[in-house]
């Protein structure tokens, strides 16, 4: 059999909830080398060159097609897609990023009309066992669970973004730091040094500065897993 008809065709979105998890649960237990032969795809030789690899994967696995765009995920089930990447006791190896932040032209933005609410809403995390000792081949999918902010979840992280936007809008960008916000930070998000975007500055003008974006910090997300997926047998 040659190649071409070896490799699967990728997913189209899912139609329903029921098949998105009948999805899920044939990759839970599969390296990430298995999941990436059946598409052909080669995979990264470390974390280095791979960065995004993962995600991605999971994104053709799953049939997510929003890829970048500011809307979830997967758009027909307003269900927004992220990785989790974990070590031997189920600790998150870092924070999740969830979008980028508007800078400019942001007067009138509210927290219900942001890109952040629409992806936080509904989520599905899936976790990957990413531990130093193995290859970046050989990390695999552990579970995966889905989250709806609770009501007091959701008020803080209303919180942590109206506190982060009130330096915004005021002009001190540059004095907010990864200490702000209980369980969404914004931290610098940019492919490289050079890119900039335009923001108001101290004295009401525009200046230019890195892109922004929103993270979940790693404890609330370790929180998270202690809610779900410690649940489950895995």
């Amino acid at each position: 059999m040659n190649q071409k008809a070896m490799t699967k065709e990728f997913p189209k979105a899912p139609q329903n909830f029921e098949e998105l998890i009948l999805r899920l649960n044939t990759i839970v237990g599969k390296s990430i080398e298995t999941l990436a032969k059946n598409y052909s795809l080669t995979v990264p030789v470390s974390p280095l060159h791979g960065k995004g690899f993962v995600g991605e994967l999971m994104e053709i696995c799953l049939g997510a097609t929003a890829k970048n765009k500011s809307i979830p995920d997967f758009p027909d089930l307003d269900l927004e897609l992220k990785t989790l990447p974990v070590d031997s006791s189920l600790k998150p190896l870092e924070s999740t990023f969830i979008t980028y932040a508007p800078l400019d032209n942001i007067r009138f933005l509210t927290f219900e009309r942001s890109s952040l609410y629409a992806k936080l809403k509904r989520m599905l995390f899936v976790v990957i066992l990413a531990t130093r000792e193995l290859n970046y081949a050989e990390r695999k999918v552990l579970g995966y669970f889905f989250y709806t902010p609770e009501p007091q979840d959701l008020s803080q992280i209303k919180g942590d973004y109206e506190e982060i936007y009130e330096q915004i809008t005021t002009g001190n960008i540059e004095q907010i730091s990864a200490k702000y916000g209980t369980i969404v930070q914004l931290r610098p998000k940019c492919s490289n040094g050079r890119d900039l975007t335009r923001c108001i500055g101290p004295d009401g003008k525009n200046i230019l500065t890195r892109p922004r974006g929103f993270y979940l910090r790693r404890t609330f997300t370790a929180e998270l897993i202690e809610r779900y997926l410690q649940k489950k047998t895995m």
